[in-house]
Parts: structure tokens; sequence; C-alpha cells
């Protein structure tokens, strides 16, 4: 029996057919501008106004940098001060020879539970940030007037230049690229790098169970279009100073890019669990994108369930996230498998209300990964959840194809169907959270496995493993199968009970089109789902892997040992 809901989303998940049409130009489009670009929108430096400048080095509060921003809008993109060629040209390997020294950390020596570091430009990094610390005034109870703000200028003796480049050829005034909070988690005394805010308007962290893994954005526009994507950045981070004891930190971020100036303002707390952070943010726009993305997430999927990897790399899995999950606002749960795709691939799920949506690293065995130095199964899921669900419009996943594991390949993003409007501002509230697995509060049966064997162009086999509690109180005879297929026919359809809380969902599929198939199931038992709605969309090849020039090499080198 078919769901009329389901089957009324689905329709509109349906890829759209220019992109197979302009597959070619949408690759060479997104392969310059998606994850490297360069960056030419509105610089803090010495050629602003004198005005806004004065109301930056002023800023106490969100409300002040939202004045700012505000009048930022009102005013044309300026540029950024391009970066010394000895900076621009660099290689990642001679990039990574420039390193903060740690003693120079700020705060570090007076007992706060957070330092601070910068990230040196160069290589990709070529925006412009300004750095300001909230320090307090003594005053006791903290107020709008009780910190002053500080600007944190360039030095040189902050970094370690250990490749060819020379401190002395740099200018006095090169601004940093980012910043890294330095933190502790709950009980544990060692400090470590929390997260870190480097590169247009991207951040990631992790908990004291994770490690580095996918990453959040600030803001998209007119992402996953057959066009140069906009890049807003960070331009300015004003943190405020924490006090002994403090378990979270605040600070604030100003943004801007052609269209749009914004004030962000990000409450950190680490844990052993998971390390969220609350995001206030108000947008001002200069003029109206062709597309708006909210609180977009970037991840990489290069093989793993369902395709193989290369001969010569013996990891089963390499990626950061297996999976796309949504959070509707009626409860109800949806999982899309990711697969690398032969084509720049656009999917749309749309939704009355949205509740919440993350890149989940859901397979959490390392014995799938074999790779103690990625260590991909403790990478961390990374989770959106709208302080009230966000109405009207669909999530969107772009997939990409890559050449190796180094690219994010994955993105993801909320577009809401209302445009923005120029002089009426947008706010935001929402909570970004990186944790190991799935929310907890998905407690409905979930995909954790899929194979597929194509046995012939005509015969595409499936099994879908299923785990949950919610299994142990279902008969697999007496359950409702919904099943879509799209560009493609269900020759066979089985369910298989391996135990109370493991089934299998065998399907064998006859692909019917020139496109991709796509397939959408779900279990209900009286009318009620015990499972998550799992899709899938499966290109009538298998894509290319090879093997990295860096894993070549390694593994002559291990040869020739």
């Amino acid at each position: 029996m078919l769901n009329p809901t389901l089957a009324a989303r689905v329709m509109d998940s349906l890829l759209p057919e220019s992109l197979f049409v302009k597959a070619g130009r949408m690759a060479a489009v997104f392969s310059k501008t998606l994850f490297f670009c360069s960056m030419t929108f509105v610089s803090m430096a010495n050629d602003s106004p004198p005005k806004l400048e004065s109301r930056m080095s002023h800023v106490q509060s969100f409300a002040d940098l939202d004045l700012v921003a505000s009048e930022l809008a009102k005013g044309p993109v300026l540029p950024t001060d391009p970066l010394p060629q000895s900076l621009a040209e660099m290689t990642y390997d001679q990039h990574r020879m420039i390193r903060f020294r740690p003693e120079r950390s700020f705060w570090l020596d007076e007992k706060r539970p957070y330092w601070l570091q910068t990230f040196h430009r160069g290589f990709v990094h070529k925006d412009q940030v300004q750095l300001y610390l909230l320090e307090s005034l003594g005053l006791g109870v903290a107020t709008q007037n009780s910190v002053r703000p500080r600007l944190v200028e360039f030095d040189k003796a902050h970094f370690k230049y250990e490749g060819d480049l020379k401190a002395g050829d740099l200018p006095a005034d090169l601004g940093y690229a980012g910043v890294r909070f330095i933190g502790f988690f709950p009980g544990n005394p060692q400090y470590s790098e929390v997260a870190s805010f480097v590169g247009a308007s991207y951040f990631r962290a992790h908990s004291e169970k994770t490690v580095w893994g996918s990453s959040a954005r600030g803001l998209a526009i007119n992402c996953g279009l057959p066009k140069a994507e906009e890049f807003p950045v960070f331009r300015a981070f004003y943190v405020q100073q924490p006090k002994p004891g403090d378990l979270s930190l605040t600070f604030l971020a100003l943004l801007d890019s052609e269209s749009v100036a914004g004030a962000y303002q990000f409450v950190m707390t680490p844990g052993i669990e998971a390390t969220t952070f609350d995001v206030t943010a108000r947008l001002h726009f200069r003029k109206v994108p062709e597309k708006l993305g909210i609180a977009p997430l970037t991840s990489m999927w290069m093989w793993g369930d369902a395709l193989a990897g290369p001969k010569g790399d013996h990891r089963p899995e390499v990626h950061d996230a297996d999976g796309l999950l949504m959070k509707g606002g009626d409860g109800q749960w949806a999982w899309r498998s990711f697969y690398r795709q032969n084509y720049p691939s656009l999917v749309r799920y749309p939704f009355e209300k949205l509740a919440g949506f993350g890149v989940i690293q859901r397979d959490r065995n390392s014995e799938h990964y074999k790779d103690d130095e990625a260590r991909y199964s403790e990478r961390p899921s990374v989770w959106i959840e709208p302080q009230v669900p966000w109405e009207k419009g669909a999530l969107e996943l772009l997939e990409l194809p890559a050449e190796h594991e180094g690219i994010d390949n994955v993105a993801t993003w909320w577009v809401p169907d209302q445009k923005p409007v120029v002089g009426q501002p947008l706010d935001l509230k929402y909570r970004v959270s990186f944790f190991g697995g799935d929310p907890p509060e998905h407690q409905q049966a979930k995909v954790t496995a899929v194979d597929l064997v194509r046995e012939s162009p005509k015969k595409f086999v499936f099994r879908v493993d299923l785990t949950g509690a919610r299994l142990a109180e279902a008969n697999p005879e007496k359950v409702n199968l919904e099943l879509i297929s799209i560009r493609c026919a269900i020759t066979s359809q089985r369910i298989e009970k391996v135990s109370d809380q493991q089934w299998v969902l065998h399907l064998v599929a006859e692909p019917t089109g020139e496109g991709p198939l796509e397939l959408i199931a779900r279990l209900s038992d009286e009318g009620q789902p015990i499972t998550e709605r799992w899709s899938y969309l499966c290109p009538l090849e298998a894509p290319p892997v090879v093997l990295p020039p860096w894993r070549v090499q390694q593994n002559q080198q291990e040869t020739s040992r």
C-alpha cells in the first residue's frame, strides 16, 4: 500500500533534467568554486569607511554587531586586500610549515577555561579576518558596558615559520585567516582543540568521544546552481573573555558577501558526548539571491556500502558520513544513504515543517574502515535543530564526483520557499551539534547497511539491513511495505527476519530509464511507521574509484622496503 503523502513528496525529489543535460558544465563549475574558492567580498581593511570601522571597534554585544551588519548592507561590497604572491601560491604542505606557537595562545596564562589561537593566511585561506577580544572591565555583573573590545593586531611572533617563507617578507597588517578554540571537556583537565573557524563561513568541532570530520557553514548563497557559488565570509570575530569555571564560550561573528551582511552569535558548549553551538543570527540583504541555503553542512563519501574501494586500498569504507538524516515537523524520520554519483546530483526533499537534519556517521565499527590514522569510525555526525521548526521549504542534497578523500563532495542545506526581502532582516535561531552516531531521540528502526549487486544492466539486487527495537514488536509477515520505485520496476521484494531486532529488505529492480534509479521504502505496522523512510539514488553504472597519487606513492614505498 502506497502512502499518498510520501508519494507526493517523492515526486519533488526527482533529479532535475537539467542536471543530466548540463552535467559536464556543472562539474567544471563546482570543481572550481565549491570548496576551493577565491574570496572577493568585503574586507574590513584600511579603506573601510571610518564610521563603519569605528562601530566595529566598539562592538560589545550582538545588538551592536547587528547595527554594524545593517550599516554594512547599505553600501557596496568592498574588495579584499590581495595576498602577497608568496602566500597566494603556497601549496598545502608549504602552508602547514607555518605553525601557531602554542605558548602565544590568548588567555593561556590566566587560568581560564578557554584559549584562542589564530590561523595564518595562505594557500586557499585568502580571507582577511579580524579578531577582537571582549575583555571584562571588572565591573561585577556582565552588562553591555562591562566589556571592552580589543583588536588583536597581526603579529608574526605568534607563528613559527619552518619553511622557506621568511616572516620579514610579510606585511605588518596581513591579518589572520581564522580562529581556533582550545578548551576542555567536562571531567577532563587536559586542554585540547575543540573547534575552528577558518575559510569563508566554515567551522567544525568535535566532542570528547569524536574526532574531526564533517563541517558546518554559517550560510550558503546560490548553492547547487549551474554557476559559481557565492561564499559568505566571517570577516570578524568578537570573543567574550571566559570566567574561571565557565562551561560555555560566547562569541560573535560578522558575516559578509556580495548579497548579504549578517550578525551571528555562537554559544559553544564542549561535551563528552556532544559539542553544541547555539546560534542566533540576523541577516541583512543587499540583494535577493537566486537561492539561500540556511545552516549548510559539508561532508565526504568516497566508498563504502554498495561501492568497493580501488585495488591497492585495503580499507572497506572511506567517508565522514554515510547518510542524510531528516526529521519532519510531524516527528517522522527519513534517511538518505549516500552514494558517489558520476555527475553533480542535486535532490530536493520538501517539508511543510522541518524539525532537524544532519549528516550522520552511523556506522561506528572500526573494522568497517580499517584506518587507525583517519579514524573514520570516530568522526562526528553534525545535526541542525531549529529552535522552532522551519516552515515551507526543502532540504537539498548535493553529491559531487571526487577524485580522493581530501575533497568534500557532499553538501546539504535548508532552502525556504519564501525569498528574503531587501530591507527586511531575516532572523535565525538553531543549534548545531557534533556527536557520535544518531540523535538520541531517533527511536525508529534504522537502515544500518546497504548492499548492491549489478548482476546485469537489467537486474540490480539490493539488500537493506534494518536494525532497531521497534522491529521486535512487529511481525514481518504482517507489516506493510511502503515502496516507491522511480526509473525502475521492482521484480522481487521480500522481508527477512534475521533476529528480533534485525530484519533485511531484499529488492530486485529493473532499470527502465536513462537516469539513475531511485528507491524509497518504509515499514509500518497497523498504520504506524516502525522504520525511518529510506531513500537511495543509484547510478546505472558504478562510478570509477581510483587510488590518489599519495596512496600510489605510499604503496610503492611499502613494496620497496
